[in-house]
């Protein structure tokens, strides 16, 4: 996982567990079974009840994210325009298809199969600003599965906080273990509300900024391929591009 990710839910986390402590609590009162079974388990499946298959299946594909931030930059994107342009005027259209087929980058495919194709520049734009924000639609959506899940662990939390007091409330002939009971059952609103604000929604952000950098990078890349097929110096390309904020 992305190392600065990790350590910064660790630690934020952890200073809450460290909290706790310093207030005179137990790391032991923290943990309650039927709790995390409420909240996790009644959140999730609530998330997978309103998330199509698709959707899901996109959300999960980001979540490679986390363990491996994509890299978009300005140099990366001029060298890729550079090798393309390189090969454009040495092998013209075989140049093109040979860079598409070996090209990763769904944008970038499009853009050099419709220039192989000798599609005018007002069709290739297009084509392309479609497939930028079509993309970009998408893996929005799916980053906002985090922030579903954000808004059902809380409330599930005061779900089980309800059910652990109705417990409680039921077996007032103990009443020296009423205070004991009561702490028992707000575990589940700790773990609610610690987990949404600690964890799903900080990622659900984390995804949107990535969602964010790409889409700038494609638009880059919109005005990079167009000034390519424009037959533009790779270093007028550069100024063209630097203030578009990789």
């Amino acid at each position: 996982m992305d190392r600065m990710v990790l350590l910064l839910i660790i630690a934020a986390v952890a200073s809450v567990v460290f909290g706790h402590v310093l207030e005179g609590g137990a790391v032991s009162a923290l943990w309650n079974g039927p709790a995390l079974l409420i909240v996790f388990g009644g959140s999730f499946l609530a998330v997978a009840v309103q998330t199509p298959l698709a959707l899901a299946r996109r959300t999960m594909s980001l979540m490679a994210w986390l363990i491996a931030p994509p890299q978009f930059s300005l140099d990366q994107l001029l060298s890729k325009l550079t090798i393309c342009a390189n090969a454009y005027r040495k092998d013209g259209i075989l140049g093109l298809e040979r860079m598409s087929q070996a090209e990763a980058d769904p944008v970038m495919k499009r853009a050099l199969v419709m220039l192989a194709d000798g599609q005018p520049p007002e069709a290739i734009e297009y084509s392309m600003r479609l497939e930028i924000e079509t993309h970009q639609e998408k893996d929005i959506s799916a980053a906002e599965v985090f922030d579903n899940l954000g808004g059902y662990l809380p409330t599930l939390g005061i779900v089980g906080a309800v059910l652990g007091l109705m417990q409680v409330l039921s077996n007032l002939s103990q009443p020296e273990e009423l205070g004991q009971g009561i702490a028992v059952a707000f575990v589940a609103t700790f773990y609610g509300v610690a987990s949404a604000n600690l964890i799903a929604i900080p990622i659900a952000g984390r995804l949107r900024n990535f969602v964010q950098l790409r889409t700038r990078y494609h638009k880059a890349m919109l005005v990079g391929v167009m000034a390519m097929r424009d037959g533009v110096n790779p270093q007028l390309i550069r100024y063209r591009l630097e203030g578009m904020d990789l």
